[in-house]
């Protein structure tokens, strides 16, 4: 999208700059940030939206980044470039900026392997090993330089040390000598040389240098003849160095005045990856949506979200423009939401053209706009002297002269300030050039004549904010394709006016105006039953959904750690029929004296244990389901669900489990018995049946079910009276064991203790509790 004063005026009216702050929040570096808060619509943001659902994938699969450590060093480089000397502090933490930058990308190499978008954005990064061995090895981190920084500044430092301590040991005997003439017996430094406090009076009897008096002149501080020549020798050390550290920065700093360009790629490389991280939290944490552009211009919303108001009170919207019509009139009484369904479409329009995700379900499909033109709230200047009325309809003629057929505008109480019939011949005006022009338009009003006209108008369609008039309390629900009732004679009854008052005023009403009312009453209590159905079941059917996926998550980490074991058992018994050969065959070389039938025999053993072996491999699938049909009542073998065969194809079944339908290959399942095999899953997995062991093994478990499963086992040791317990996590990423570690702090003082089990008890893979 191009960068028009219009477009920016729509981002203000929207509060966008809010929202960018909002998502900046997840940033780890300045650049990111920066990155963020300068984010604007275009015309094509796939790839930064492909690139942010790619991340958001792989941050679920492959937990958190590391992410600490990052310092703006943009200006320091310009002022390495610029011919200047970085101080010790500046080169620390560019080091501490580049080790960062290269922990980040080890992570990518290790995780990105199947995000290859993502991994060719971290390979950009360059560590710059060498560059940081050297800072760290010159500046500690209090950002002094070490001794070990140069050979010659560990020769001044050590001279330097030891005249120092040969001064103390000249002035101990100074203060000794002159002794009765000191105001204190103590050593003091004057300008770099060390000198002694002289009473005043005594300094034409000792020779040395005076160096400045007390405020009251009684004292004087005085440099002793004996000192002279080993505070000359300080100063001179003192000197060379300051002119050995200032040659060390010099260096290291041409050095990163030499690297300059490549870590400016890296920062570059940094900053995209903290823009996609960024946009991965939000979208985790705020339960948001990478929306990709509609390619019919389609556009619709499902749970719409607007993503300044706290996520407890935010009612979710849908929102629709069909094909058959390019015009949304939203209407309904004042304060009912109606400006804040139109900005929640105005914004999650300017996020998905950003790049950023959008507070929706997946479902929604959002087109791209050349334009987002606004004009919503009071924009009146005092300055200009413009009345409300005057202030909106510049901002519209701004508009409409700006709109074109790949335009959105959004229009905020049209034809208000005014007068309601002039208002709305107005309103019917406008609408008719918008539809002329092509654009696509939602308007906000409480002017009837405008719900008339929308009714009547091809490709203009009605929508109103919900208003309870039980409770005389909008709802903020958005309702499609019914006009708004403003509810004002029948909110004024319920809070107590007259009869005689009412039934008058629906007089003047007109009886057409009040059937009108009286009708869209109807329907809109209609329609909201009907909008109450099919949100209870798009949610049903979205837990399902992430049931579904979640089996399926949990069936292929249990699959991949059953194939894991069986391929341990396998090496094993080759390891040990290895052995078997081997022994074997020594012995066929040592018994030269046996029957060459009976070698013959042992050999034909040693064949048949390979042999064996070859079928441990495959023998398992080809038994189970082997003889499954359907009705049958079966077990998921890697999982242990249960489940009926509902129907059967060559090599695969699909088994009905609750109200979830699963297609698995005829080798993962196994026919059950009746009255047997119950607790299927429980016996297979001593995650979910501790017993009265004091051992538990979660791999493959979520952190989400780490509260069940560590509960269980807790109340299972309390129960056997057994005083501590292995609970079995693993190391992967660490992601488990923090859980664990987290739901145990929670569970003091019914927990003792808790610690990393030592090696011999399985290490970090292994914490032991006490109860």
């Amino acid at each position: 999208m191009k960068s028009e004063k219009a477009t920016d005026d729509t981002l203000r009216l929207l509060e966008f700059e809010k929202v960018l702050q909002k998502v900046s929040h997840y940033c780890f570096s300045i650049y990111g940030k920066k990155a963020i808060m300068a984010m604007r619509p275009e015309e094509d943001p796939v790839r930064q939206l492909s690139l942010g659902a790619e991340f958001l994938e792989m941050l679920k699969a492959s937990g958190e980044p590391p992410t600490g450590g990052f310092f703006d060093i943009s200006s320091y480089l310009r002022r390495a470039e610029s011919g200047h000397v970085l101080d010790a502090e500046e080169l620390s933490k560019v080091s501490r900026t580049l080790e960062a930058s290269c922990e980040l990308r080890g992570f990518f190499d290790r995780f990105g392997g199947n995000y290859r978008s993502i991994q060719i954005i971290s390979e950009g990064i360059t560590c710059e090993h060498g560059l940081i061995k050297l800072i760290n090895k010159c500046i500690d981190d209090s950002y002094n330089i070490r001794d070990a920084a140069s050979a010659q500044l560990r020769e001044i430092r050590t001279e330097l040390r030891r005249i120092q301590r040969g001064i103390k040991t000249k002035l101990d005997q100074v203060i000794t000598t002159y002794q009765g003439d000191l105001t204190d017996a103590l050593m003091l430094s004057r300008e770099g040389r060390y000198v002694i406090p002289l009473s005043a009076s005594k300094k034409k009897s000792h020779r040395g240098i005076v160096h400045g008096s007390s405020s009251s002149g009684a004292t004087v501080y005085f440099e002793p003849e004996e000192l002279i020549e080993l505070n000359d020798r300080i100063r001179v050390l003192e000197s060379r160095e300051k002119e050995e550290i200032m040659r060390i920065l010099r260096e290291i700093t041409s050095q990163v005045f030499r690297a300059s360009e490549r870590i400016r790629i890296t920062l570059e490389a940094v900053k995209d990856l903290d823009v996609l991280y960024a946009c991965a939290r939000y979208a985790r944490d705020w339960k948001a949506s990478f929306i990709f552009p509609s390619s019919d211009m389609s556009f619709e919303l499902l749970e719409a979200r607007h993503p300044l108001i706290e996520r407890e009170k935010v009612v979710p919207i849908d929102f629709r423009l069909g094909k058959d019509s390019s015009t949304v009139v939203i209407t309904g009484p004042n304060t009912g939401g109606k400006t804040v369904s139109l900005k929640t479409i105005g914004l999650c329009t300017v996020m998905m053209q950003s790049g950023l995700p959008v507070l929706c379900d997946e479902g929604s499909c959002i087109p791209c706009f050349h334009r987002v033109l606004a004009d919503i709230g009071d924009e009146q200047s005092i300055e200009q002297s413009l009345s409300t009325f005057s202030s909106h309809m510049t901002r519209i003629i701004s508009v409409l002269n700006k709109a074109d057929e790949s335009s959105l505008l959004l229009l905020d109480e049209l034809g208000a300030g005014t007068d309601p019939a002039e208002g709305a011949a107005l309103s019917m005006a406008i609408i008719e050039t918008i539809l002329s022009c092509g654009s696509k338009a939602v308007i906000t009003t409480h002017l009837t004549p405008i719900k008339v006209f929308a009714l009547e108008t091809e490709g203009v369609e009605n929508a109103s904010v919900e208003f309870d008039i039980e409770t005389l309390k909008p709802t903020y629900r958005l309702i499609m394709g019914i006009p708004g009732t403003s509810n004002a004679i029948e909110v004024s009854r319920r809070l107590g006016l007259r009869e005689d008052i009412v039934e008058r005023a629906r007089e003047y009403l007109g009886k057409e105006i009040g059937e009108l009312e009286h009708v869209l009453d109807k329907l809109h209590k209609e329609r909201s039953v009907v909008e109450e159905t099919r949100r209870r079941l798009r949610s049903e059917e979205h837990g399902l959904r992430e049931r579904s996926e979640e089996f399926q998550r949990r069936f292929s980490l249990m699959k991949d750690k059953r194939i894991g074991e069986l391929s341990d058992e396998i090496a094993s018994v080759e390891k040990r029929l290895e052995r078997i050969l081997k022994e074997t065959e020594q012995a066929i070389a040592l018994s030269r004296s046996q029957k060459e039938s009976d070698q013959v025999k042992a050999v034909k053993s040693i064949d048949d244990l390979r042999n064996e072996l070859k079928q441990i491999q495959f023998g398992r699938s080809r038994r189970a389901g082997a003889d499954v049909q359907e009705g049958d009542r079966v077990r998921v073998v890697e999982t242990g669900v249960e489940g009926e065969v509902i129907d059967v194809q060559d090599n695969q079944v699909v088994i009905s489990s609750g109200k979830m339908k699963l297609k698995l290959p005829r080798s993962s399942v196994e026919k059950l018995e009746k009255n047997k095999d119950k607790d299927a899953f429980s016996s297979t997995t001593s995650a979910h049946e501790p017993g009265i062991s004091d051992t538990i093994d979660i791999r493959g478990a979520t952190a989400e079910d780490v509260p069940f499963l560590i509960e269980e086992f807790l109340v299972s040791l309390r129960s056997f009276k057994i005083s501590s317990g292995f609970i079995i996590h693993g190391k992967g990423t660490g992601r488990l064991a923090d859980a664990v570690w987290e739901y145990l702090r929670k569970c003091k003082p019914r927990v003792k203790n808790f610690r990393i089990g030592v090696p011999s008890e399985g290490g970090h893979g292994v914490t032991v509790v006490e109860v």
